[in-house]
């Protein structure tokens, strides 16, 4: 999540947001109208997601959503959400999403409005070489490998279909962040000689995305491609190129295989934060470790202006309860590196490998949960996420 929780259902709280749908569907001069027989529904639950190496948060999540037709590629027509969440070490969020893939005929709409501060980033340096000496990490020096950053940003995201599988995307942003350490020495410190950096980054792109997916909230089969061309003004001005593949095969009904090739190379000149991660069609990942990138490493274990992660999973229900939800387990390899001081390339060369295992708990057609237990170069790792890893 970045990693942003995924919708969920529990028990109704309140009605109003259809009248803001209606006035965004409206701007894009494809307003139709909606079916009455399909109510909007609003509710709330309490979670406890992972935010960067903060984990876990004490989070409410409250929306509001449109169910789609039971045979649609996604679970809702259109959704408004707002996740609170606080942690146990200073870690906070509050965001605000909407998202509206089916909302108007052929025309797909993604926004977010928030605030994070993930108080146990962390920083390893930057570059593939990067070490960990766990003998650094000390009772006088508890936080050597670990930074803060607080993030203020708002994305607005227009994909319109072309024709079949095949849309075209239109992304803006804006974002404001401010790195600092904690007590104690630090390599944070030690690399960039200050206690407090910040930047401001404003930010667009511009993508194809061709989407032969079976079901974009549970894939058993397809294939997904995307590819982006943009840049910001973080930093002294950057441009990003990035591209993403997606195969997934379902041999048998409760079986999943899926594998990913994920690349993105970025312009020396960019700021730290546009370091730690990769804007996506409606999303973003993280910067190279975690439940959306490497579950061998650490959340943003390595950081570089370019990245390539190969993986592949599978993914086995264990129990099925069909549209109740399902407990899954999983197995999953992961490799990737980064690029700093080098020129990105399509490389085996000095891939860092992990791999593990975990468990998924599905919930209706609404939520999925992801717990997973891998190993890489600096051992055991934990982590939690929302949604499956890709």
């Amino acid at each position: 999540m970045s990693h942003f929780p995924t919708p969920g259902r529990a028990r109704c709280w309140r009605r109003g947001w259809p009248l803001a749908l209606a006035l965004i569907a409206g701007l894009t001069g494809r307003a139709a109208a909606q079916d009455e027989a399909v109510p909007w529904k609003d509710s709330f639950y309490p979670y406890f997601p992972s935010l960067g190496n903060n984990f876990p948060l004490i989070a409410i999540h409250f929306e509001e959503r449109k169910a789609a037709d039971y045979f649609a590629r996604t679970p809702y027509a259109g959704l408004i959400s707002l996740d609170l969440g606080t942690g146990f070490t200073g870690a906070r969020m509050a965001v605000a999403r909407l998202h509206t893939p089916l909302l108007v005929p052929h025309w797909r709409l993604a926004a977010s409005l928030g605030t994070t501060r993930e108080s146990r980033l962390g920083y390893y340096g930057l570059g593939n070489a990067t070490e960990f000496n766990e003998n650094l990490v000390t009772e006088s020096q508890p936080h050597y490998y670990e930074a803060r950053r607080t993030r203020y940003f708002g994305n607005l995201e227009l994909s319109r279909q072309l024709v079949g599988p095949l849309f075209l995307s239109a992304a803006g942003g804006i974002e404001h962040s401010n790195f600092g350490d904690l007590s104690g020495p630090s390599l944070f410190r030690t690399d960039f000689g200050t206690a407090d950096l910040t930047a401001d980054d404003v930010r667009g792109r511009i993508g194809l995305v061709l989407d032969w997916r079976d079901n974009e909230f549970n894939t058993a089969n397809g294939i997904f491609l995307q590819a982006s061309y943009g840049g910001g003004t973080g930093g002294d001005h950057y441009s990003r190129t990035s591209a993403d593949v997606r195969a997934y095969l379902s041999p048998r009904e409760g079986t999943v295989l899926a594998a990913r090739v994920l690349g993105s190379s970025m312009s020396s000149s960019a700021s730290l934060s546009t370091r730690f991660e990769v804007p996506l069609w409606e999303n973003e990942t993280s910067v190279l470790g975690g439940t959306t990138s490497h579950r061998g490493l650490a959340f943003q274990r390595l950081a570089g202006r370019g990245v390539l992660v190969a993986s592949a999973e599978v993914r086995y229900d264990l129990l099925n309860l069909g549209d109740f939800g399902a407990f899954t387990l999983l197995g999953f390899f992961d490799a990737g590196r980064v690029f700093e001081e080098e020129s990105f390339e399509l490389t085996t060369r000095d891939m860092k490998a992990g791999g593990g295992g975990g468990l998924a708990i599905r919930i209706m057609r609404m939520t999925i949960w992801t717990f997973n237990f891998g190993t890489g170069p600096d051992g055991f790792q934990f982590s939690a996420g929302t949604g499956w890893a890709y």
